[in-house]
C-alpha cells in the first residue's frame, strides 16, 4: 500500500489479485458537498485525444462484481475533451464510481489506466484471458474534494464484441452470470460466391451482465467467422454467423432468452413440489405460494403440514440459508389478542423469537383479526404484517411443515 500526501488529502491503492480500488479521502472536515475530477486523456503515443467522451459511473462492488450502477445513465455527470485531450467532470456525488468510456460499451477506445500524481493504477478488463467484470480502476472522492491532473491513459482495443442479453418483452438480463460461448471457423471463398469450410474451434466462460445486460469479449483473435451464444439457467440464445476483420470490433449484438418465463415457471413448479427434511429434528419443510396468511394456513391444512413454526435459533438459521431468496414469507405466528400468550399456529409454545428492527408487535388486534408475522425478505427477521399495511401485498409464499414425512 502507497500513499500519496497532498493538501491534507491521501490516495491509497489497494491492490487485488485481479481487481483495482482506489480510494480518495480528504479532510475530515470537509463539507459533504459534490465534487469533481479534471485532466487530459492521451493516447498509448502519449498524445492528446479529442472528442473522448467520458463519464462517472456510480456503483456498487462486491467482491470484484459490479452491482450498480447506483443512478440511471442519464445521471452520469460527464464531459468531453477539448482538442487538447482536457476534461472536466463536475457535480460527482461522493460514492463508489468508476471512469468509464461514454458509451461504456460503444466507443472506440478502452482506458488502459489512471495517473493520479506519482501512482499508475492499471486496467486488466481488456487483457487476454482476464475476465472482464474484474480490473476496472474504481474511485471514491470524499465529499467537496476536487482531484485534479488527472490521466487517462486510453487505447484503440483489440478485436471485441459486445451484446446485450434480454428477456422477450425487452427486459434486460441485468447483473447475471451467463455462460458465454464464442465459436469460430475459418472458411475460403472462391468463383466469388463459392465458400469451402476449414478450421474452427469454440472458447466460453462465465461473465456477468452489467446493469444494462450488456457483456464484452475478446475472445476474437483473427479474420472468421463468429458465432455467439449465452446460457442462462437453462436456457439458450445465439447470434448468427458473421464475419470479422482483423482489429474489427463487433458491437451491440442482441441475444433474446426466448422462452425463460416459461421454463422459470416450470422449475418453480418443481422445486416447490419437493419437500426437504431439516436432519436435526427430521421435519420436512416446503415453500408454497399464497394470496394472503389465512390462504396460505388453509393450503398447509389441505396436505396434512401446518404454517412453520420456528422454535430455536438451529432452525431460524437453517431456514435462512435453505430460503435465501430475497422475498417474504408467512410463518405460522399472528400477534396474539390482549392478555393471550404467544403461540405457534400448530400448537407448540413459543419459546424463541428472532424479530426485526421494529421489535416484538404490542398484544393487540386490529378490527379484521389478529396481525400475521412474516419473515422479513432480507434479513428473514421476523415483522408483523396486517392488511393495511403496504409490504402485505408484497408477501405472495409461505413456509410450511410437517412431522412425519
Amino acid at each position: 500500500m502507497k500513499h500519496l500526501h497532498s493538501r491534507q488529502s491521501s490516495i491509497t491503492m489497494f491492490i487485488g489479485i485481479l481487481a483495482l480500488t482506489f480510494t480518495i479521502s480528504g479532510n475530515a472536515t470537509a463539507q459533504k458537498t459534490l465534487s469533481s475530477l479534471s485532466g487530459k486523456v492521451i493516447d498509448e503515443k502519449g498524445k492528446p485525444v479529442a472528442g473522448i467522451k467520458l463519464a462517472i459511473k456510480p456503483v456498487k462492488i462486491n467482491r470484484g462484481y459490479e452491482e450498480g450502477p447506483l443512478a440511471p445513465i442519464a445521471s452520469w455527470p460527464r464531459a468531453v475533451t477539448d482538442k487538447e485531450g482536457h476534461f472536466s467532470i463536475t457535480n460527482i456525488n461522493p460514492v463508489s464510481s468508476r471512469v468509464v468510456m461514454f458509451p461504456e460499451h460503444g466507443s472506440d477506445y478502452e482506458i488502459m489506466s489512471l495517473e493520479l500524481g506519482n501512482i499508475t493504477v492499471y486496467s486488466t478488463a481488456f487483457r487476454p484471458n482476464f475476465p472482464v467484470w474484474f480490473g476496472k480502476p474504481t474511485i471514491a472522492i470524499e465529499p467537496g474534494e476536487h482531484l485534479e491532473n488527472v490521466v487517462v491513459n486510453v487505447q484503440k482495443p483489440r478485436m471485441r464484441i459486445s451484446g446485450r442479453v434480454v428477456l422477450p418483452d425487452g427486459t434486460p438480463l441485468a447483473n447475471k452470470e451467463v455462460y458465454l460461448t464464442v465459436r469460430h471457423r475459418h472458411r475460403n471463398t472462391f468463383l466469388f460466391f463459392f465458400s469451402s469450410g476449414g478450421g474452427g474451434g469454440s472458447s466460453g466462460r462465465s461473465v456477468k451482465t452489467d446493469s444494462e445486460g450488456y457483456f464484452v469479449t475478446y475472445s476474437p483473435d483473427d479474420e472468421e467467422e463468429y458465432m455467439v451464444s449465452v446460457k442462462y439457467e437453462g436456457i439458450t440464445a445465439k447470434t448468427r454467423w458473421f464475419r470479422m476483420k482483423k482489429g474489427q470490433r463487433k458491437d451491440n449484438l442482441k441475444l433474446t432468452l426466448r422462452g425463460f418465463e416459461k421454463h422459470k415457471l416450470n422449475r418453480e413448479k418443481a422445486r416447490q413440489a419437493v419437500w426437504t427434511v431439516n436432519p436435526e429434528n427430521q421435519h420436512a419443510y416446503r415453500r408454497i405460494e399464497c394470496d394472503s396468511w389465512e390462504d396460505a394456513k388453509a393450503k398447509a391444512q389441505a396436505e396434512n403440514a401446518y404454517l412453520v413454526a420456528i422454535n430455536d435459533e438451529a432452525e431460524q438459521k437453517w431456514l435462512e440459508s435453505l430460503y435465501s431468496e430475497s422475498v417474504f414469507f408467512w410463518i405460522g405466528l399472528q400477534v396474539p389478542k390482549k392478555g393471550k400468550a404467544w403461540r405457534w399456529n400448530s400448537g407448540e409454545p413459543f419459546t424463541y423469537a428472532n424479530w426485526g428492527p421494529s421489535g416484538k408487535p404490542d398484544n393487540i388486534s386490529t378490527s379484521e383479526g389478529t396481525v400475521p408475522i412474516a419473515l422479513i425478505f432480507s434479513t428473514k427477521k421476523w415483522m408483523a404484517i396486517d392488511s393495511k399495511n403496504p409490504l402485505s401485498s408484497m408477501v405472495k409464499k409461505a413456509i410450511i411443515e410437517k412431522n412425519n414425512f
